[in-house]
């Protein structure tokens, strides 16, 4: 944790230059994006200057509010996202949801002018769903069922994401989540369409938007930046 830390720190200093009075930040969700706010803040404000997020977690309004950051609601656009990921592939078209706030975070991620993604370097893979990772599904909980096996039809081994106690996992939109297996994907946009095309499919954790950079943390403390523009 201290390496990734200390590349934290180093993306942090790095998002700072291009901040100015009046930056709207769009705020994803997880661990890495709450240690990423929590060394940009006082970067931001030594220069006299005030951070504006729209959160996208319950998680991330505590973040924010501990750290200084002006709540705004959300008015149709943000300046900037600052995300995480579940998983990036080579062409920079990543895995969320693994929180629990991808619909909000692909609503506000689509309304960006940048997207800043951070990732350690064990989330890159050739193609997204390598090494077994899930894809997660955001369902209205009429459709737990059909959407069930729609997905199966689709070629994906969908799973209910429960609490550790067995009940069934809520998003913060009173949805349900299939955390859904499929092969190493090759056309991630194909797939995100056809899920999403799905009646009760709310949002498919599969984020295809560009252009994007992408901030690589190493495990020596370093950085690498990653873009797309298209």
């Amino acid at each position: 944790m201290d390496k990734l830390r200390d590349a934290l720190k180093g993306v942090a200093k790095e998002l700072a230059k291009g901040i100015v009075q009046g930056t709207t930040l769009g705020l994803g969700s997880g661990s890495t994006v709450a240690v990423l706010l929590e060394e940009l803040s006082p970067l931001v404000m030594a220069k006299g200057k005030g951070i504006n997020g729209v959160s996208t977690s319950t998680q991330i309004e505590m973040v924010a509010a501990r750290n200084g950051i002006n709540l705004v609601p959300f008015r149709g656009s943000v300046d900037l996202v600052i995300d995480g990921a579940d998983q990036v592939d080579r062409e920079l078209n990543l895995v969320k949801g693994g929180g629990g706030a991808l619909l909000r975070e692909k609503v506000v991620m689509g309304s960006a002018k940048r997207t800043a993604i951070v990732a350690a370097e064990n989330k890159f893979v050739k193609r997204l769903c390598d090494n077994g990772v899930r894809v997660p599904v955001e369902v209205f909980p009429m459709a737990r069922e059909s959407a069930k096996m729609k997905l199966s039809m689709l070629g994906g081994v969908p799973e209910e994401r429960l609490m550790p106690k067995g009940y069934p996992y809520f998003t913060e939109n009173g949805n349900i989540i299939l955390d859904t297996l499929f092969e190493p994907v090759d056309d991630p946009r194909e797939l995100e369409v056809r899920i999403r095309s799905t009646p009760g499919v709310a949002e498919v954790g599969i984020f295809t938007f560009k252009p994007i950079t992408v901030y690589r943390l190493q495990t020596d403390g370093n950085f690498e930046v990653l873009k797309r523009d298209d």
